[in-house]
């Protein structure tokens, strides 16, 4: 069910940015918002797992391939957001280029 909500969030917000609903000051920062917003929720992922006595109890049981499981999604997820950042911006620029 909670996917439903996040299909219907990511709708809103590409309606929003589509019908130029942002103002400028926004869409000028909004990398920076996204980058605050990834450090922010990795930052709270490390403090549920620092508070679950369970999840700390057991690191030394979990071996190397979680630990290099986690870390590449991190990797992977940080390099999927570069990756489509670079794409839209490619994309942009072609754009005002045939407007001119």
């Amino acid at each position: 069910m909670r996917i439903l909500l996040y299909i219907l969030i990511i709708l809103a917000g590409a309606m929003i940015s589509s019908r130029g609903m942002l103002s400028k000051m926004v869409e000028k920062n909004l990398s920076k918002l996204q980058y605050a917003s990834l450090l922010l929720l990795l930052f709270i992922m490390g403090v549920n797992i620092g508070i679950n006595d369970e999840i700390v109890s057991t690191f030394g049981k979990l071996g190397f391939q979680a630990i290099i499981l986690a870390l590449s999604s991190i990797v992977l997820s940080v390099a999927a957001v570069k990756l489509v950042t670079m794409i839209l911006r490619n994309h942009e620029k072609a754009v005002d280029k045939d407007e001119l």
